[in-house]
């Protein structure tokens, strides 16, 4: 791959933005080599063999965790857009009041983490726990709770309500771009608001909405916290938590080369997906419907049903995310799990508080900051490379760069993780000692953050013309100064945003977090997970808590500066 230079000043991007892309090749490649091998890694014991896809194919476990997998990908695509698909739609095409408010509740619903939300509903309606279930048998006398939350379709509606934001934000764009004039003469011809809806919008929609739902269930395929800390417990197993007792059984040693063998099933499912995914999003033109002649947005006067429609949103805000995490937080003050009532009321204390091992929390702490200071700031250097490279420069080279930029989209954040630790274990092990440290954590969140970054600067980019750039080039400043004192005070409002948004992720992440976790390198998500899974329900709530409390200013500081941003591109 070739790219042309730009006064020679191209070089020293070049490597910036090819090191990610060889962490990414390198994870995955590990997991394929690992998948094939037997025996001791990483020692001349160890041989090439198919006998780990043997032993997956042949194992008929794997059958019912496909199965309890396609169950929970499938309700949670269901509730994601039953629940975001109508949001939308009345945010983009009606006169409903507060549509700004509408946007606060559906991006921050996106960024609370699902760890939070499922601990909230496993207090809710777990089995033997589950509040509902205490109530129910206490008032009808009942042998066994009713509601059983930790099934795949349980789990299903619980991830689905998590990433209804997702589905908004995937379709809202379609409709506030849709010509009105089609559905308006759907009702000249005499349809209802009803008939129209299902005959001219939707179809109209098609596309978009399909592309939500394969993007949607691929992230349902590889979700890791909701599964974990709602049917871990009860041997309910998705590929996800599948994969998490391969790599750390109870008791026996890890087989990682069935963890390999699974690891490429799901790239190879997630791949397939992904292809789908493009070839819907390239048949889209068929369904373009916005021309330069006679297009104008018009809204539907919903009237009365306003009422109707805020109860609608406000229901599912609270439900979704206010009434769970309002029992975490009960739960952190409360001397046992326990329903709600005045005598537990009477009961709350700071006990719990004293319980919690705190210089395990302040290490969690320390190693989150370090990661929300570094990880941000190593994405925005290797996205500014890659976006320069690939929107200023004429060469082929730059689509490969940009798949390689796309790809860790499409491939579950689970797998990096997993490749990371397999490479630090049997790859470097005797050169460069990453297993156990926290920059092992921060090369994954490094090439799983950066498909965000790289798409925001490409666009931000796009709309900077390059006869700037090549004015300071006439002056002779040099292409990295050229930079410094041009694009990136442009850039500016984008890339904090970048930074905030890539820091709010690395804070709530999960999944990287647990499976490459050690007491030297743990995270706060990994000091909640690791109380949780020891039934310390009273400790974890404690320190989902006090996160929920620091989270809250970062989501503030990502609003104002997403409003910044919004105003400086307009």
């Amino acid at each position: 791959m070739r790219l042309p230079s730009l006064n020679g000043q191209v070089s020293p991007l070049l490597p910036v933005a090819l090191a990610p892309m060889a962490l990414v090749a390198v994870f995955i490649l590990v997991i394929v080599w690992v998948s094939f091998q037997s025996g001791t890694l990483g020692t001349v014991h160890s041989n090439y063999t198919l006998e780990n896809y043997h032993d997956v194919l042949g194992d008929s476990a794997i059958y019912g965790v496909i199965w309890n997998t396609l169950w929970f990908a499938f309700s949670t695509v269901f509730f994601a857009l039953i629940i975001g698909l109508p949001i939308a739609w009345l945010t983009e095409r009606t006169t409903i009041p507060g549509k700004p408010a509408i946007y606060v509740i559906m991006t921050l619903g996106l960024l609370i983490p699902g760890i939070f939300v499922a601990m909230g509903w496993t207090f809710i309606a777990h089995p033997r726990i589950g509040f509902i279930n205490r109530w129910l048998v206490d008032l009808f006398a009942l042998d066994d709770g009713p509601v059983n939350i930790a099934t795949p379709l349980g789990m299903g509606f619980v991830q689905g309500m998590n990433l209804a934001p997702l589905a908004f934000i995937l379709t809202t764009q379609m409709f506030r771009a849709m010509n009105p004039m089609l559905e308006e003469a759907a009702r000249t011809a005499g349809m209802s608001a009803a008939a129209t809806l299902r005959r001219v919008t939707l179809p109209l929609a098609g596309p978009a909405i399909l592309a939500a739902v394969i993007y949607i269930f691929i992230v349902g395929i590889a979700t890791f916290d909701i599964p974990a800390v709602i049917g871990l417990g009860n041997r309910v197993y998705l590929f996800s938590t599948y994969l998490f007792t391969l790599t750390f059984p109870e008791d026996m040693e890890p087989r990682y080369g069935i963890t390999g063998a699974v690891g490429v099933l799901m790239i190879v499912v997630a791949l397939a997906l992904t292809a789908w995914y493009g070839r819907v999003l390239q048949k889209g033109n068929r369904y373009q419907v916005i021309t330069g002649k006679g297009y104008r947005p018009k809204m539907l006067d919903l009237g009365g049903w306003n009422w109707a429609a805020w109860a609608m949103i406000a229901v599912y805000a609270l439900i979704s995310k206010f009434v769970p995490i309002a029992l975490v937080g009960f739960i952190a003050f409360a001397p046992y799990v326990a329903p709600p009532s005045l005598e537990m009321w009477e009961q709350l204390s700071l006990n719990n508080f004293y319980n919690v091992n705190w210089e395990l929390v302040w290490r969690g702490m320390k190693h989150t900051l370090i990661l929300m200071f570094v990880v941000p700031l190593a994405v925005m250097v290797c996205a500014f490379a890659i976006s320069w490279l690939v929107v200023r420069t004429r060469s082929r080279g730059r689509y490969a760069l940009e798949f390689g930029a796309f790809l860790p989209h499409t491939v579950p954040e689970l797998l990096f993780a997993i490749g990371a630790l397999l490479v630090a274990l049997f790859v470097l092990k005797d050169y460069v000692p990453l297993y156990g440290t926290v920059w092992l954590i921060a090369l994954v969140y490094l090439v799983t953050r950066l498909p965000f970054a790289t798409r925001a600067l490409n666009g931000a980019l796009l709309q900077i013309h390059k006869e700037l750039e090549e004015a300071a080039y006439v002056s002779g400043l040099t292409m990295l100064r050229a930079s410094r004192r041009v694009l990136l005070p442009l850039l500016r409002p984008t890339l904090m945003s970048v930074w905030i948004w890539t820091a709010l992720l690395v804070y709530r992440e999960v999944t990287v977090a647990v499976f490459l976790a050690t007491e030297s390198n743990i995270t706060l998500t990994a000091v909640v997970w690791s109380y949780w899974a020891a039934a310390g329900m009273t400790e974890a709530s404690v320190v989902t808590t006090l996160m929920i409390l620091f989270f809250s200013p970062l989501l503030l500081l990502f609003w104002i500066f997403g409003r910044r941003s919004a105003l400086a591109e307009e």
